[in-house]
């Protein structure tokens, strides 16, 4: 280890926040991931106080709302935490299970199984097309399909108005 010849009072200053910066962001990290679980689609975290046999299993969205427990873990936890809190929202939370031609409607119906309840709804493309909330929550092959048959309904449609 090489030592700096130091000039000034100044840098001898500098030189010691530099040390005791390094040293309190070391003390600043007092909780670490020990684990990750994913139980029905969501993720679980188990968080350990350093230096303590304290466990706690925490969601990821738990951890980013409270400040004061984000700011315990190291930089590389938070992105792990992050990284799964945002994961969480961009999973699709709705999924075609049958789709059907309905001679009532005389449209193709849909029938959507929601991930977390089990809770099954049906619906023609039109209708789930115009429900932004259902729309956005179903993954992009399904929403493509689903938008392919709500354009084909609405162009056959209107091919129907011209002739008649």
């Amino acid at each position: 280890m090489r030592f700096k010849k130091i000039s000034s009072l100044f840098e001898y200053t500098i030189l010691i926040f530099k040390k005791y910066g390094h040293q309190q962001q070391i003390q600043a990290n007092i909780y670490r991931i020990l684990d990750v679980k994913q139980i029905a689609g969501q993720y679980k975290l188990i968080i350990q106080v350093i230096g303590k046999s304290i466990a706690v299993e925490c969601t990821p969205e738990e951890i980013i709302s409270n400040d004061a427990l984000l700011d315990g873990f190291s930089k590389k936890d938070i992105r792990t935490i992050t990284y799964l809190a945002c994961e969480q929202y961009q999973t699709p939370k709705y999924k075609i299970i049958m789709q059907e031609f309905c001679d009532a409607f005389n449209n193709v119906l849909f029938k959507l199984k929601k991930y977390d309840t089990n809770e099954i709804v049906s619906k023609t493309a039109g209708q789930i097309v115009l429900d932004k909330n259902l729309i956005n929550n179903l993954s992009q092959e399904d929403a493509c399909c689903i938008s392919y048959a709500a354009g084909y309904e609405c162009s056959s449609l209107d091919t129907r108005d011209i002739i008649s």
